[in-house]
């Protein structure tokens, strides 16, 4: 069972730089990971960061002291590292290569399922770290990766990127984050099919036209 457990929060398990290497085949190692972040999220659930002590943190991540400091400097490395990581791993799993500016909208849409698939099987801790809780703004850090990966999907690596081009990745970002957003803490029971609907048709008509027929 805590084999299984690990394997399937490995994704946004963190890596540490001095045990990299034995944490890919020690369960011990893999494990003090997972508690670490589900001491983490135990505490992020409860209070903001601020006020989130080290004593506060080891006894939710059922370790002591000097484990904690073996692997961070303080509170705010742990949540750097944490961040960072998540935030990496965010964009290497966002796979936004389907998108052309050769391909039309049906395309895009029957592709983007197997893009969303890999980051709602995390959105718990994806939740954790777009908490408020957390004091440090990971949602925005995030949608700027949307939009990144938005442009670099329609233009030419040489292309010249106007403002217009720059407001237009922008505004899509923005809606296909909250699409997750509201997926996520609202209807996580939908299917991907109809997340996907959804972020086409703002993508192609805008968020207006997007639901005024749904009404």
């Amino acid at each position: 069972m805590l084999k299984q457990l690990i394997e399937k929060n490995s994704c946004f398990i963190l890596k540490f730089e001095d045990f990299e290497v034995v944490a890919k085949t020690d369960l011990r190692v893999k494990k003090t990971k997972l508690m670490i972040q589900q001491g983490f999220t135990k505490c992020i659930n409860e209070k903001t960061f601020s006020k989130i002590s080290i004593q506060d943190l080891t006894e939710a991540m059922m370790i002591n002291k000097s484990t904690f400091y073996k692997y961070y400097e303080d509170k705010y490395d742990l949540r750097e590292k944490m961040i960072t990581e998540t935030i990496r791993n965010f964009s290497e799993r966002l796979d936004v290569s389907f998108i052309n500016p050769n391909q039309d909208l049906k395309s895009y849409e029957a592709n983007l399922p197997k893009a969303l698939l890999p980051i709602f099987h995390h959105r718990e801790w994806l939740k954790v770290m777009w908490s408020p809780n957390i004091e440090v703004n990971v949602f925005e850090q995030m949608q700027n990766i949307v939009a990144n990966k938005f442009i670099i999907g329609l233009y030419a690596e040489n292309s010249e990127i106007t403002a217009y081009d720059q407001l237009q990745a922008n505004l899509f970002a923005a809606s296909a984050m909250q699409v997750l957003l509201w997926w996520f803490e609202i209807k996580p029971t939908a299917p991907v099919t109809e997340i996907a609907s959804i972020i086409t048709k703002c993508l192609g008509t805008g968020t207006y036209y997007a639901f005024v027929q749904e009404k």
